[in-house]
């Protein structure tokens, strides 16, 4: 496949000749055809970013996008690593594909995904809560999902969290990866618990038992400095999740009117 690279910072020469060397191939690993393939290549210049070579994929597989992300200390690494990625994420969305015709879409009990594990992610930047700021703002807009399909999503995304609208509850939730690796599932508070991860995950309630403004939802992510937080806005009614971004500010996901 022909894979466009883009380039940010200072990118030593010759790394497109190595994505499309290293990336170009695995289009073998899938059947479908690959409608769309781009690479990004990051290099920070801040020098307390302690792995400041990023690179992003994006492969479009016949409509079905598949993303991975990693960060190391020098670029040529970041380019090994982002290939050793997909490879494994491709797979592991064939091997979904394949399965779903064997057995029903809920996993087994006590256990989820063979391919969990993940490269080193960018770090964050450590930028005082005084001097975050709410810098872009994201929305989704996707037919109702389970909280098992909603996982799987947020794994072909190669993101640790996702917001989406659960089919089971009809509300605004939140799928993740938690510390101990199992998946969690947030819901409004008073909401009936998803049961659509089985014993794979757990279903949790929000910690803010009322809708909140955006400006308090800050102001909590300030004061316990967590990686995201959901809540229901106030203004809107819909659930949404603020999170911190790698350079240290902090983003914002929520539903398209």
């Amino acid at each position: 496949m022909n894979v466009r690279v883009t380039t940010r910072g200072h990118v030593p020469p010759g790394l497109a000749e190595d994505v499309q060397r290293q990336i170009g191939p695995l289009d073998r690993l899938v059947k479908a055809p690959i409608l769309d393939a781009h690479v990004v290549l990051m290099q920070e210049e801040n020098p307390r970013i302690e792995r400041s070579a990023r690179a992003e994929a994006e492969i479009d597989v016949n409509g079905h996008v598949i993303r991975g992300r990693v960060a190391e200390e020098d670029m040529r690494h970041a380019v090994d690593r982002l290939a050793e990625h997909l490879g494994r994420q491709l797979r592991s969305f064939v091997e979904r594909q394949v399965a779903v015709h064997r057995r029903a879409r809920r996993p087994p009990a006590g256990e989820w995904r063979h391919g969990q594990w993940s490269p080193p992610r960018p770090g964050y930047f450590p930028r005082p809560a005084e001097d975050r700021q709410l810098v872009r703002r994201k929305s989704f807009s996707l037919d109702a999902l389970s909280a098992a399909e909603a996982a799987e999503l947020m794994e072909d995304l190669d993101h640790d969290f996702l917001l989406f609208h659960d089919s089971e509850t009809d509300a605004d939730a939140v799928v993740y990866v938690r510390e101990d690796r199992r998946l969690g599932v947030i819901e409004p508070a008073g909401t009936p618990r998803s049961l659509g991860l089985g014993e794979a995950g757990t279903s949790e309630e929000s910690r803010l038992s009322e809708p909140v403004a955006l400006a308090a939802a800050v102001a909590e992510m300030n004061e316990l400095d967590h990686r995201f937080l959901y809540f229901v806005n106030a203004e809107t009614g819909r659930g949404n999740v603020i999170y911190l971004r790698y350079d240290g500010h902090y983003g914002l996901i929520e539903p398209a009117s």
